[in-house]
């Protein structure tokens, strides 16, 4: 009985420190799914940290208004990053009511270029401590899908659009969206 205990007390401890080394080097491991150095964005106010497989297009973009646009090495999904210009009233608004209506007003104009069908409807949530709001949609005529973060700064709202074609799967659509989510967690205000 006792080799018996002894055998299992050693099998759960290796199983704890494997956890514990697991949950140690998880911040590490998502880091690395990132450049080490910081790039700057082409208005020059956002740094940012490039994913791996990644391509930097920024400054080849001929649409000025992408402060950072980043597209995957199989062309299959890009990053883009875009200031929102609103008026004070607007403004006035998003700090009373949240970036949620911001959200329904970028949603609205979209959906009235093409349509859309809303996967996640805009709802409120933060980015890193600041003030979020994150929405996604399929656009009716090309079957992509777009998974949007608008953060406030405080001073300026940003959107922060990955755009994913109808060819990845759905675990690739969930793989991508995370990346997002580090991307803004990696971005410099």
């Amino acid at each position: 009985m006792k080799c018996c205990f002894s055998t299992l007390h050693r099998c759960w401890s290796i199983v704890l420190s494997l956890c514990m080394m697991a949950c140690a080097s998880a911040p590490h491991g998502s880091e690395s799914r990132f450049s080490g150095e910081y790039l700057t964005s082409r208005n020059g106010q956002l740094r940012y940290k490039l994913p791996a497989g990644w391509l930097n297009v920024t400054n080849d973009s001929v649409s000025s208004n992408h402060t950072i646009w980043l597209v995957r090495n199989d062309f299959a999904a890009t990053l883009s990053v875009r200031e929102m210009v609103i008026d004070a009233g607007t403004r006035r608004e998003a700090n009373r009511a949240g970036l949620s209506r911001i959200a329904e007003l970028t949603l609205a104009l979209v959906s009235g270029e093409g349509g859309v069908t809303v996967v996640i409807p805009p709802a409120e949530s933060s980015a890193h401590g600041r003030k979020a709001s994150m929405y996604e949609y399929i656009s009716d005529g090309s079957g992509d899908r777009v998974h949007v973060i608008l953060v406030d700064t405080g001073t300026k709202v940003y959107e922060v659009r990955m755009l994913m074609t109808k060819e990845l799967s759905d675990g690739s659509f969930s793989e991508n969206i995370a990346l997002q989510e580090m991307f803004v967690r990696n971005l410099a205000w």
